[in-house]
């Protein structure tokens, strides 16, 4: 993992840290898994393969809000 990929899975531990204290029923489904922000934080601590899910899901995830805050300031869509 390079360095940009631990400075986002680092941010992405702090943030789920906050998550964990202000809403501890917050879960995320991975299809047949159902993960607590606790348990993410423990599995991003050594499981290469969903540290790669989560970076890949997370920045996309990012994108797509950040379009969808564009699109409701410019009053367009698609």
């Amino acid at each position: 993992m390079n360095q940009i990929e631990k400075a986002l899975i680092d941010e992405i531990k702090k943030t789920l840290g906050r998550v964990a204290d202000s809403n501890p029923a917050w879960r995320l489904v991975l299809g047949t898994e159902t993960l607590s922000a606790t348990e993410i934080i423990k599995k991003l601590g050594n499981d290469k393969k969903f540290q790669r899910f989560v970076l890949t899901h997370y920045v996309g995830l990012a994108v797509e809000i950040e379009q969808k805050a564009r699109e409701k300031i410019e009053g367009t869509s698609g």
